[in-house]
């Protein structure tokens, strides 16, 4: 048996990158972009759920560290086994869950790098930022963060923030600036700052420096076939409004707001 065990072929190992943003910042376009590189696998929103293990790794570590003196190593103990739950076992079970899930269908050996983007990032406490993005380091090494941002006028008053209260969304799109600050601080070599407006832009050399700068961060290099690619893509519409049909809807409602 342990003959078996030493011979296991290790898992693939895996480069991660993750969009922090907010939502109708663009996020969908990033991820369309990103999905263009080669050997790249990113995918969409999933409500967040990494927080919810985050939380329950800390959950049952306080549990753990109050019930260590009731000997859990002892089938007779009502706290049997306990012991066994650590939180190098949450790290490798936290990684196998999201990488499975990150890959589905896909064959493991068509991907180099993995990843997802989310707009629920606010939803991270102040208290708790740096573990969480520890817990992440550990989880994922060497992961890169893409930080994405929009004017806050057009983010507001998008359909995804429709219905909700403004001081609310505000607050929301605040803690997000704020994480991506967190990361800029502590994790600069593993950053990359892209704008919206800069990304759409009608200068194609402004519009360029955006594109080549997400190929150069998650694969090192852009060639100008890579960057006809991510120009096709960029022109592609994203999101449940593509930024193209988003310009005709906003120039409708500036032309019902003059009309009234």
């Amino acid at each position: 048996m342990l003959s078996k065990i030493r011979g296991r072929k290790k898992p693939k190992t895996y480069g991660y990158v993750f969009v922090v943003t907010y939502g109708r910042s663009g996020s969908t376009l990033v991820q369309g972009l990103l999905n263009t590189l080669p050997r790249t696998l990113v995918r969409g929103e999933n409500n967040m759920y990494l927080l919810h293990l985050f939380r329950a790794m800390h959950s049952v570590q306080a549990f753990r560290k109050t019930h260590l003196k009731h000997n859990p190593k002892a089938s007779h103990s009502a706290f049997f086994g306990l012991n066994e739950i650590t939180p190098a076992s949450f790290v490798e079970s936290t990684r196998t869950l999201v990488t499975g899930h990150l890959l589905g269908s896909v064959e493991p050996a068509e991907v180099d790098r993995l990843g997802f983007k989310e707009v629920l990032w606010h939803r991270i406490r102040p208290a708790e930022t740096e573990a969480f993005f520890e817990f992440l380091d550990k989880t994922f090494p060497g992961c890169q963060f893409v930080l994405n941002e929009r004017n806050h006028d057009k983010v507001v008053g998008s359909g995804f923030w429709q219905g909700q209260d403004e001081g609310e969304v505000m607050q929301a799109i605040r803690r997000v600036e704020e994480i991506q600050a967190f990361l800029r601080e502590t994790r600069p070599d593993r950053v990359l700052d892209l704008r919206y407006e800069l990304l759409t832009s009608e200068d194609q050399a402004t519009s360029d420096a955006q594109l080549r700068s997400i190929a150069e961060f998650v694969t090192g290099s852009c060639d100008d076939a890579l960057l006809d690619q991510l120009r096709e893509t960029r022109k592609t519409g994203h999101g449940p409004y593509p930024f193209g049909k988003s310009r005709d809807r906003d120039k409708r409602r500036a032309n019902a707001s003059e009309e009234s």
